[in-house]
């Protein structure tokens, strides 16, 4: 399996396994054209190309973790796909587990606060 964590605009999350098809899974997971992002050497970023074109939804998390990479140089929009970064062949590694469960945590928490305060 080749772990992926998609982490949506509303905080919940999905494991991926991006072992087969993976561009078709990426480009289904963000909703259409992707692009990456290397935000550290073992995190990638995936995210709709044409997000700010289209009118996607503000990504929270994605933001946050695009500002501790870049600094406040952009917003990210819609449904992202997280992933391991690239091997030497260029090829795309599965999330480390320590960032699938930081994520998965820093969503459910996120979650439960705005459900709490609707």
């Amino acid at each position: 399996m080749k772990a992926a964590l998609r982490v949506n605009t509303d905080f919940t999350t999905e494991v991926l396994d991006l072992s087969e098809n993976e561009y078709e899974q990426l480009f289904e997971a963000v909703g259409g054209l992707i692009e990456a992002a290397d935000l550290d050497a073992d995190l990638t970023l995936w995210c709709n190309e044409e997000g700010k074109l289209i009118g996607l939804t503000p990504n929270i998390i994605a933001t946050k973790l695009w500002e501790k990479s870049f600094g406040p140089t952009d917003i990210i929009l819609g449904d992202c796909v997280f992933t391991g970064g690239t091997d030497e062949d260029g090829e795309t590694r599965e999330l480390p587990h320590g960032w699938l469960v930081q994520l998965q945590e820093l969503a459910a928490r996120i979650r439960k606060a705005v459900m709490t305060d609707a």
